[in-house]
């Protein structure tokens, strides 16, 4: 089956062709970059707080995953991670729309791990 073939496939080749296209901006790889940059900051920041014994993770599917196998969590939240910025590279928009939906997706992302710095040194 080809680029052409109907189907899966076709919507497949699809969406890596938009999100290929969303990330030719320099503005939107920018973005992309600061939101998986913040994703990587709360994982750390939450595995040294949870390293510290003085706190509890709150999310409790998230909560044994990071006690027994802190690794395959990281993992498992970049992987996630990866997932929501293909679905919002490849929603629809204008781009300067889609620009602004990963903008502000980036800002609630790096609100964790300000909130994790904040009280590991008891700010």
């Amino acid at each position: 089956m080809g680029r052409g073939a109907p189907g899966g496939a076709a919507r497949s080749w699809a969406l890596t062709d938009q999100v290929r296209d969303a990330l030719a901006w320099r503005d939107v790889r920018i973005v992309v970059a600061l939101f998986c940059g913040a994703q990587m900051l709360d994982a750390v920041t939450t595995y040294i707080a949870l390293s510290s014994h003085r706190f509890e993770e709150a999310n409790p599917l998230l909560g044994a995953a990071l006690d027994s196998h802190p690794v395959a969590a990281f993992a498992v939240k970049m992987a996630l991670a990866a997932v929501v910025v293909t679905v919002l590279l490849g929603i629809r928009l204008r781009w300067r729309l889609r620009l602004a939906v990963v903008m502000l997706f980036t800002l609630a992302s790096a609100v964790a791990p300000v909130v994790n710095i904040l009280r590991l040194t008891g700010s």
